[in-house]
């Protein structure tokens, strides 16, 4: 099991159950970390249930997959800013 974290609101949004040496995006391997998140279906776009930001590119680290905005001005975490 892999933790899910957005980098754009630094939010633990899914545990990922699936093979961990490549990353599969496929909807049933992506658990939602809380009753209001509702569960990926396929052909979903790979958005934040949290804060609504579409994700473009995603980095496989250690014990999480890192979900990427838009660079540089969001995906750092300091979205607060920009507004």
């Amino acid at each position: 099991m892999k933790r899910v974290i957005c980098t754009y609101c630094n939010t633990h949004i899914y545990d990922y159950y699936g093979p961990e040496d490549k990353v599969s995006f496929k909807a049933m391997y992506f658990v939602p970390t809380r009753p209001a998140y509702i569960q990926p279906r396929r052909g979903d776009d790979v958005r934040c249930p949290e804060c609504g930001i579409k994700h473009v590119a995603f980095s496989n680290q250690l014990d999480t997959i890192q979900l990427l905005s838009d660079w540089p001005y969001e995906g750092t975490g300091m979205s607060q800013w920009k507004k």
